[in-house]
């Protein structure tokens, strides 16, 4: 098994400037996701009912869950 990772951001990115949130939102749902220890996951996949972490989360923050699947090597890059 591994962890999903989008390839490319999506239109609606939480990390761009087309999100959906406000800059308010954003910052407490990254709070949240720091105190917690995981990864934010991408618009795009929850619409598509899948679980894949944000290209953009994974390219500049990190979770307990990514660096695991980092040293199992079990990253799975996704479209």
């Amino acid at each position: 098994m591994s962890l999903q990772v989008k390839k490319k951001c999506c239109g609606k990115c939480l990390f761009g400037k087309n999100k959906i949130v406000s800059d308010a939102r954003k910052a407490n749902i990254l709070i949240g996701c720091s105190r917690k220890d995981t990864h934010f996951i991408c618009h795009e996949a929850t619409v598509e009912k899948k679980d894949a972490v944000c290209a953009a989360f994974y390219n500049t923050r990190t979770s307990q869950m990514i660096r695991i699947s980092q040293r199992l090597g079990a990253i799975e890059f996704v479209d």
